[in-house]
């Protein structure tokens, strides 16, 4: 048919995309991925879930149907996806309550799912390169004054640098199933209470603990951000913070939303029952990873980092560092009755 109108989404993401309604008063969405900086293989990732959600019905989470795709222009366009965003719910407090017992179902099944024709993953993050040779000089002409400080405090850490490559090997050494790749509370959708899991860019054959950490991180994550907030029936927050209260408030925040993380490991444990006894604590590196991640994603749209995105990325460099201290008490743990 042809187009009627275009309106853009509800939340704008790191590509152009739009709703589009055709005459027939069919709606679609459109998305126009920017192959430079996402690469080639972004679109034909979306191509493999459409033709493994088509194959393995049982194994892939619910998800708008791929209509068609230009590869050469990196072009998707899919069904239309009723529903709220769950950043969306998140922000306006009104996630349900099973949700994480959701998506720890769903992962379970998409990660026993077969692995026969799959490309393996290859996210760029972790940026090992980025961390040990330098940011390419593209990128850093590009940078704001944030980001230029913030690189320059991850690579002088070596530490860090260390554990990041150490990440990167053990994920390399752990691809065992198909996973989602790039788990994000923003690609979840819900309609008549159904979870429906969007964006398969980086879609493939890789090691679970992603999935399952980028999750968790989004839940602590939120939680670091709520220490300077009363959300949630918290109370109000001092007006200044010194270090005791400051780690004593951010303790409490988190201890807020370890339960959905259990939900999600249980719920998962339960479906999946994976022979890999590492997996939690793997799952816990990159659920540290995930709070530095988004810490340098907020640093592309500032000036300056707010000091509590500094605190969140603190955290996650002591999670990631050591991720068989935390993972229990960050959720990875079964439930007692």
């Amino acid at each position: 048919g042809k187009i009627a109108s275009t309106t853009p989404p509800a939340f704008a993401g790191r590509n152009d995309s739009w709703i589009v309604r055709l005459d027939s008063g069919e709606r679609v969405f459109v998305k126009q991925i920017n192959l430079e900086a996402a690469g080639t293989h972004t679109v034909q990732r979306s191509v493999q879930f459409a033709r493994f959600a088509e194959a393995y019905p049982s194994n892939a989470p619910a998800s708008p149907r791929l209509i068609g795709h230009d590869s050469p222009r990196g072009v998707l366009v899919f069904e239309h996806c009723s529903g709220t965003s769950l950043a969306l719910l998140l922000v306006e407090e009104r996630v349900p309550a099973n949700f994480s017992e959701q998506v720890g179902a769903l992962l379970a099944a998409l990660h026993n799912g077969p692995i026969d024709g799959l490309d393996a993953t290859s996210h760029p993050s972790p940026p090992v390169q980025m961390l040990t040779a330098g940011v390419p000089m593209s990128r850093y002409v590009n940078f704001t004054i944030a980001e230029t400080s913030f690189w320059a405090q991850l690579q002088a850490d070596t530490e860090l640098v260390y554990a990041v490559g150490s990440l990167r090997e053990s994920e390399q050494r752990h691809q065992t199933a198909p996973i989602h790749g790039d788990l994000r509370l923003d690609q979840f959708h819900l309609h008549d209470e159904q979870a429906r899991l969007l964006d398969w860019e980086e879609f493939g054959v890789g090691d679970p603990a992603r999935d399952l950490g980028t999750f968790a991180g989004e839940w602590i994550y939120r939680a670091v951000l709520d220490t300077v907030t009363s959300r949630s029936g918290a109370t109000a927050p001092p007006a200044t913070f010194d270090e005791e209260a400051a780690t004593q408030r951010i303790t409490e925040r988190i201890a807020t939303m370890t339960p959905q993380v259990r939900s999600l490991w249980n719920s998962y444990r339960r479906a999946a029952d994976p022979a890999d006894p590492e997996l939690p604590i793997r799952a816990t590196a990159h659920l540290g990873w995930h709070l530095i991640d988004r810490t340098i994603a907020r640093a592309a749209m500032v000036a300056r980092l707010p000091g509590i995105e500094r605190a969140a990325a603190g955290i996650g460099r002591k999670i990631l560092l050591n991720p068989r201290q935390f993972a229990t008490a960050l959720g990875f743990t079964e439930e007692h009755p």
